[in-house]
């Protein structure tokens, strides 16, 4: 599952490029395709369509790399993809206002304009690149599944499989696109010479859930228990998504269900120590985040989706920037950061471009004047977060006696332009051969089964169960040496509030507030860089004008407020 196919992507996903590109002739032009594979040949057998899903994944795996206004599948700059996903929200706020991201803290004019545009379209066209390329291996593996002859059970089964992960991962495109943008056009066959459109509607949001669905039902029968391969996803991923939608749609009891049989599955709650550092100081929570601990086969059991990343591995992107994006700039010497020296124990290189909130970081509880938590939650503690750095005999003398520590600012105000706030090391990592790389090369969590748990409390909460929902909370407080809670306590601010605690960085905060009408009024109650600025509007993303231009045959209106 590391194989990054490039070639294959760019066939696969070309025509969808040109629907949704601004500048189609020259997009086109512009490919360096050194060895062009052609559908017609590549899905041909069981090999050819693993080959497929390997491209997908990649470009699955897009998220957490920085976009290009090329659309270079390399993802090297320095823009997250993800950011438009978490940042803008209760949770972290962009620390550089003066870069593309400042739209998430001053929403108003930078929404519609200027570097903000790129996000939009770059995710735009990533997302139905994707969805082009599980289309793909969609309509030719449903062809290819008619054929096998009814006494071939195995070869049935491996082809739905196959099918499964496809419709999965195609559901979870549109699961983007509907909380980013509302209604989207929903293409749902390979993109050909021969259907070829620029005539796209806006397909409700309703329509598509009902689409994703269907897809979801089909990866819940389909997708295996456990892990056939690291970086594939099971049957547990398809459950979580179709409750977060069961949710939505209101149907607690079923949502129940459908989480309970993932949480009861073969995948369990990490909550002993285990793999790398198993000896050294640490916790179960934190272990999940080391390098060689994010794999099921490294130990990891709370795993759902992996992502695969690899230094120098062929085919070539492999890489994230969640660490350059959401750590402290130590060793600068602007916007209060010490200028220390950069070493792989410290996680390597960083530009803060994302920050958490004070809000955030209170969350755990109370500190002490060295920053350390009073109330025990090993989410929110030493190996957790990063709230000091000890003086090492590479640190410059101005940053103070070496062995003292020099403590991250827990300031009471969101800073902007504070480049040494404290940080979450969940995604600490560092390349040896060169310290100062600005991507990751390690594997990632994606998905883990701790989600799906905040998903039954909700569920429960909703459908009038709040001791249910406290009891499934108690499994990951008690995992985290965090007080237990009773059903006195559960609101949904509080299940908001552990969510917060538990996936910081990891959930997709702005759809989990959208979905529970929380998105406004949390972020004006405490993100103090971004209140008073969102208004109702923001609530969706503006349609990318490249689509709006490129679509000549029917005119696509925006979303209210962007006309």
């Amino acid at each position: 599952m590391r194989l990054t196919m490039k070639t294959i992507l760019r066939t696969c996903s070309l025509l969808a490029l040109l629907m949704f590109s601004f500048s189609c002739e020259d997009s086109f032009l512009d490919q360096e395709v050194p060895h062009r594979v052609s559908a017609d040949d590549l899905y041909v057998d069981e090999t050819g369509f693993e080959i497929g899903l390997n491209g997908l994944y990649a470009l699955a795996r897009t998220e957490r790399s920085g976009i290009t206004s090329n659309n270079n599948p390399t993802g090297s700059s320095n823009n997250l993809m993800s950011s438009m996903m978490m940042g803008g929200t209760d949770l972290i706020y962009a620390n550089r206002p003066w870069n593309a991201e400042r739209f998430l803290n001053d929403w108003g004019a930078q929404v519609v304009g200027g570097d903000a545009a790129i996000y939009f379209r770059e995710v735009w066209e990533w997302l139905y690149e994707t969805i082009n390329a599980a289309n793909t291996i969609i309509t030719r593996g449903e062809d290819f599944v008619e054929d096998i002859p009814s006494d071939q059970q195995d070869e049935l089964a491996t082809f739905n499989r196959i099918l499964a992960e496809a419709r999965t991962i195609r559901a979870w495109a549109y699961r983007h696109l509907t909380f980013l943008w509302g209604d989207v056009p929903m293409p749902l066959e390979e993109s050909t010479g021969l259907n070829f459109r620029v005539d796209w509607q806006r397909i409700s949001i309703t329509d598509v859930r009902a689409q994703m669905k269907q897809d979801l039902e089909f990866g819940v029968i389909h997708l295996p228990q456990n892990h056939i391969d690291d970086g594939k996803i099971v049957r547990a991923v398809a459950q979580h998504y179709l409750t977060e939608l069961l949710i939505i749609e209101g149907d607690f009891d079923e949502a129940i269900n459908t989480a309970l049989a993932a949480i009861n599955g073969p995948k369990q709650l990490v909550t002993a120590r285990y793999g790398e550092n198993e000896g050294d100081a640490g916790t179960p929570f934190t272990d999940m985040f080391l390098d060689g601990n994010s794999n099921p086969s490294q130990g990891n059991t709370e795993a759902l989706w992996v992502f695969q990343n690899g230094f120098e591995i062929e085919g070539g992107q492999g890489h994230n920037i969640m660490r350059r994006w959401l750590m402290s700039e130590y060793s600068s010497t602007s916007g209060g950061s010490p200028g220390l020296e950069v070493t792989v124990e410290r996680g390597g290189r960083g530009q803060t471009r994302l920050s958490a909130s004070t809000f955030m970081l209170d969350l755990y509880g109370a500190r002490d004047v060295s920053n350390n938590l009073l109330v025990n939650d090993d989410r929110g503690g030493e190996f957790a977060w990063r709230t000091s750095f000890t003086i090492g005999e590479g640190d410059p003398s101005s940053a103070g006696a070496v062995g003292s520590d020099i403590f991250l600012d827990f300031s009471s105000i969101d800073p902007l332009g504070d480049r040494f706030r404290p940080y979450t090391r969940k995604w600490d990592w560092s390349h040896a051969i060169n310290v100062r790389e600005s991507r990751s090369f390690n594997d990632q969590i994606y998905l883990r089964l701790a989600d799906t748990y905040l998903l039954l409390a909700e569920a429960y909460f909703k459908n009038g169960d709040p001791g249910n929902a406290a009891f499934y909370i108690n499994a990951l407080r008690d995992r985290a040496n965090a007080t237990n809670i009773t059903a006195g306590d559960i609101t949904l601010d509080f299940i908001l509030d552990e969510r917060a605690r538990e996936l910081f960085s990891e959930e997709h905060r702005r759809y989990t507030l959208l979905r529970n009408d929380k998105w406004m009024e949390r972020t004006n109650l405490y993100n103090t860089v971004a209140a008073g600025a969102l208004t109702e509007r923001d609530e969706l993303y503006p349609i990318p004008q490249s689509f709006i231009d490129a679509n000549i045959d029917n005119k696509v209106d925006n979303n209210p407020g962007y006309e």
